[in-house]
């Protein structure tokens, strides 16, 4: 069970990728910080909600792997002070933990999960959206750039 969370937490990561998009509410001409960034990033637990294809359309929950589906049983939280934790959902117990950090001009993060690191893009992230790009996913048997769409956990 640790290494399948393990693995879970692992294509988490991998989806962090492609580049931020800016709040609607916020005025365009204000540069995007690391601070406005972190405290979108920190506000919310995050949970799945859907993966879809790069057009958005939604891929259904039996057509990805073990690997994505898995994804929909954690939470994921980033706090201040730079950890990332993926919490099982039912029990509420820390599955596996790592630290991250927002780099590239805060469009990705540099996440560092026990067995995995790497720097993965941002697509979306408002205070209500959290869109990860992950270009390994498995849809019905083939691996494809797929969007994993979190929301806030509540």
């Amino acid at each position: 069970m640790r290494l399948f969370t393990r693995c879970l937490l692992l294509f988490f990561v991998i989806g962090l990728t492609v580049q931020c998009k800016r709040d609607a509410s916020v005025d365009p001409n204000t540069p995007v910080t690391a601070a406005s960034q972190t405290e979108l990033l920190v506000a919310n637990t995050w949970k799945i909600d859907r993966v879809t294809d790069t057009s958005g359309k939604t891929i259904g929950q039996s057509q990805l792997g073990l690997e994505t589906m898995a994804l929909f049983f954690l939470d994921m939280q980033f706090n201040n002070n730079n950890i990332v934790r993926a919490i099982d959902r039912t029990t509420k117990q820390i599955r596996n933990a790592g630290d991250w950090s927002l780099v590239d001009d805060n469009k990705a993060i540099n996440v560092s999960v026990t067995g995995f690191k790497g720097v993965f893009k941002l697509v979306e992230l408002t205070k209500s959206s959290l869109i990860l790009q992950q270009d390994q996913v498995q849809v019905n048997g083939t691996k494809q750039a797929a969007n994993l769409v979190f929301v806030p956990s509540i």
